[in-house]
């Protein structure tokens, strides 16, 4: 079973999905790019990356410096 949290575009021919899984007894979040099938027109699963639940305080943290890197990066690079 598969729960849908979150959908985002990345490109014109991508999506990203975020979904809460289970698998072997395990409780997962996985974060993976959808691709559209150009002869069937379905999104069919691409790269992506899954953690155990767990981990998600480990992920939000890594993508908040990642956040905050970048705005720096930014400021730095209009100034």
């Amino acid at each position: 079973m598969s729960t849908l949290i979150a959908e985002f575009q990345k490109n014109t021919r991508e999506r990203v999905r975020v979904s809460l899984t289970e698998y072997g007894g395990y409780k997962l979040v996985d974060v993976r790019a959808f691709y559209e099938d150009a002869c069937t027109g379905e999104w069919k699963p691409g790269k992506g990356l899954t953690l155990r639940r767990e981990l998600l305080p480990n992920l939000k943290k890594a993508l908040l410096l990642a956040e905050r890197a970048a705005k720096s990066e930014n400021a730095s690079q209009d100034a």
